[in-house]
């Protein structure tokens, strides 16, 4: 449900005087925006888990890489 169908049907059901239903139609638009930004929440926080776990994995090949050889050269020094 679209943001602009879901006040049109808040102002008709208002319109008619049904309390009842105005105040179902806006719990259910404010339910509606609630699940949409905890989906998109969700969306963020999997993307960033995922970058950040490509990101570990080509970083700690490079500090290992970088570690053994200034123990070589120590050791060779």
């Amino acid at each position: 449900m679209s943001e602009a169908t879901a006040i049109e049907n808040v102002v008709s059901l208002a319109v008619r005087s049904d309390a009842a239903q105005v105040k179902a139609a806006i719990g259910d638009a404010l339910q509606q925006k609630v699940m949409v930004a905890l989906e998109d929440r969700k969306k963020e926080i999997a993307s960033s888990f995922l970058h950040k776990n490509e990101t570990a994995e080509v970083e700690e090949p490079t500090a290992e890489a970088s570690t053994e050889a200034s123990t070589e050269e120590v050791t060779n020094g």
